[in-house]
């Protein structure tokens, strides 16, 4: 069976538990990515797969585990965030929510990020931490948020956009990484357009979808 939507856990920190619980609901693959099998066993999830090098595995796990795939991957040049995409692509996984993404150091953190932005191209990717963040490609989209919402937009690395419908607008504008695009809010009926490269859209905690 394959999976269009798909949670993944990560070995960083685990931020809006309830949002990750309910994210796990809605998926049809629950995946962890080596350590974040700690992660799973703190939310009472029973992973349809573990996935990397299985260094970072807690000693103990569930017996309701007993269905649950190891598939070990002890290729020292990839990390175990890649290894799991593959594995994620290889069960026909389209749209990926990722938890534990950031914590546990900062290299982890611009490794984890650097990645997601190289994988953008073959998967529908969004970052569950301190808020809810989708890495958008090029086309047109509403922004289904109300007005005031308070968003972002952060070039991965670079995008060109137009923005309406927003207190600060955008009109073909040139983004790279920086503040611009930091803070904006919704002042009508947001839509955005991605006419190349590719952009974090980040809202608050208090957006993720439940």
């Amino acid at each position: 069976m394959s999976a269009r939507a798909a949670l993944l856990l990560l070995n960083g920190e685990l931020r809006e538990p309830a949002a990750v619980r309910a994210l796990a609901r809605r998926a049809e693959l629950v995946v962890c990515a080596d350590g974040g099998a700690r992660h799973a066993v703190a939310l009472r999830l029973t992973p349809d797969a573990v996935v990397g090098d299985m260094d970072s595995l807690p000693r103990r796990l569930p017996s309701s585990w007993k269905k649950t795939a190891f598939v070990e991957d002890r290729d020292v040049a990839r990390g175990d965030l890649d290894k799991s995409l593959d594995y994620l692509e290889s069960r026909g996984a389209k749209k990926v929510w990722i938890a534990g993404a950031l914590g546990g150091g900062l290299d982890h953190e611009l490794v984890n990020l650097a990645a997601l932005e190289r994988r953008g191209d073959a998967l529908e990717i969004a970052v569950v931490g301190g808020g809810f963040a989708r890495l958008l490609g090029p086309g047109r989209r509403a922004l289904d948020l109300p007005r005031g919402a308070r968003f972002s937009l952060l070039a991965a690395p670079r995008a060109r956009v137009t923005l309406t419908g927003a207190l600060y607008g955008l009109r073909g504008e040139a983004l790279t990484r920086g503040s611009r695009g930091l803070g904006n809010r919704v002042a009508g009926r947001a839509a955005l357009t991605v006419h190349s490269g590719r952009v974090w859209l980040a809202v608050d905690a208090g957006r993720i979808p439940r």
